[in-house]
């Protein structure tokens, strides 16, 4: 008898397991516009919060590789971490490396996707008042799908050409 349900508890928990997957591949692929501009702002605010307080390079690493491509974690650690009190944290700066860049989220956000990626841009006139500072030009965030999860891929100043075409 205890065989029986242990059997039919194995059987569940993969049935369960199974089903998490599909709904995982599901939502990959319905990704929209809203999932990137969420995601985008996520990543955005998950990197601003390492200037909070000290941390170890595997929290940090926990924390952004929900949102940020292996590459861009690893560049993003490489070039913005330094080591204080025991523990790691990153400065501001308007023009660090591997930031999301500072989106308003309304109709100047445009959002669009091609060849397989998801791109999220501004246009950013010069601007040096507030708390974050900015030149003529677009800046823009790549969304790229890592093992069926949408993450940031880069962070650019152009746009391909397609796009700017539309």
């Amino acid at each position: 008898m205890e065989k029986k349900k242990l059997w039919l508890l194995f059987f569940i928990l993969g049935l369960v397991t199974a089903a998490c997957g599909q709904v995982s591949q599901t939502q990959a692929s319905e990704f929209k516009k809203e999932n990137a501009l969420n995601l985008v702002e996520d990543a955005f605010r998950t990197q601003v919060s390492l200037s909070e307080e000290p941390q170890s390079k595997k929290q940090i690493e926990e924390k952004l590789s929900k949102y940020l491509t292996e590459g861009l974690t690893t560049s993003f650690m490489s070039e913005n971490l330094y080591e204080v009190d025991g523990g790691y944290i990153t400065f501001g700066s308007d023009f660090a490396s591997h930031y999301v860049p500072f989106f308003d989220y309304d109709e100047s956000t445009r959002v669009k996707y091609i060849d397989g990626h998801w791109y999220v841009w501004e246009e950013r006139k010069n601007q040096e008042d507030g708390p974050f500072s900015s030149t003529n030009g677009i800046e823009a965030v790549v969304l790229s799908e890592e093992e069926g999860t949408w993450k940031v891929s880069s962070i650019t100043y152009d746009l391909p050409e397609d796009i700017q075409s539309r």
